[in-house]
């Protein structure tokens, strides 16, 4: 282990033998190399845990954290967070890729901005084959994600680069949020702090075919409503911000083919 690491991966992995070896692969193929990574075996029931100790052999910079059942991503991660070493928290989903220089990049630029707190990329979607599929592009200052932040999230989680010490004054992610956990989280650093995202492509980020359709994104505009509406109660927006949970009702009352277009029509047009 780095005793003196100035960024903390951190990743979280219940069930990822298929996957996972590819992530770690590119954290440890990073530009940059003054980091720790910490990964959580959430209860995994399949090889996850092989592997990974296979890996913790291989690299002294990996710590492995087992949980003797499954307690879900946003509590993983509290556990990773409680014991990081660096300077800075990057997260990186076990299924999902960054690119070579991404953390250098990241380090870079938070070094020279000391008022941004949390620091995100653009990236690439792809399939279960790695086929890019879109690029995702993202509001980059930090007054357009403030603006955008009440209508969609304006990161991409698995990009994210945060400094520990606005973790540190705000919390950690909300336990009471079994998914959209980094959205919950996003607005009270922004509430307080700076965020920016860089307008590079520096993950890639996989879409699995249950994502558009199944009961975890339902899920997950539920409680992107009832987080919304929270905001706007505690008038950290005007009332008329009501008016961007449209799509999200939406979303839940249609169909997976017409959520789609939804969605796509209301982002062609800056809307929501």
């Amino acid at each position: 282990m780095n005793i003196n690491p100035k960024v903390s991966v951190i990743m979280a992995v219940f069930n990822g033998q298929q996957y996972v070896g590819e992530a770690i692969k590119n954290i440890l193929e990073q530009t940059f190399k003054n980091f720790e990574f910490i990964i959580v075996n959430d209860g995994s029931t399949d090889k996850t845990e092989e592997i990974l100790t296979n890996w913790e052999k291989k690299d002294s910079r990996i710590k492995i954290i087992s949980n003797p059942s499954n307690i879900g991503l946003t509590k993983s991660l509290n556990k990773a967070i409680d014991v990081v070493q660096g300077k800075y928290i990057a997260r990186q989903d076990a299924d999902d890729i960054s690119l070579p220089q991404r953390l250098e990049k990241q380090v870079v630029f938070l070094e020279d901005h000391l008022e941004i707190k949390v620091l995100g990329t653009f990236g690439y979607a792809i399939n279960q084959e790695g086929k890019i599929l879109r690029e995702e592009t993202l509001p980059v200052s930090h007054q357009d994600i403030k603006n955008v932040l009440i209508r969609r999230n304006p990161f991409i989680h698995t990009s994210v680069m945060i400094r520990k010490e606005i973790i540190n004054k705000v919390g950690k992610y909300n336990e009471d949020f079994k998914v959209i956990q980094d959205y919950e989280l996003w607005f009270r650093i922004l509430k307080v702090a700076k965020g920016e995202n860089l307008p590079l492509f520096l993950v890639k980020k996989k879409y699995q075919p249950e994502m558009i359709s199944s009961k975890r994104n339902k899920e997950q505009i539920k409680q992107a409503i009832l987080l919304k509406k929270r905001v706007i109660k505690s008038k950290d927006y005007p009332i008329i911000c009501y008016v961007y949970l449209l799509r999200d009702y939406l979303s839940l009352a249609c169909p997976p083919f017409l959520k789609i277009f939804i969605n796509k029509y209301f982002l062609r047009r800056g809307i929501f």
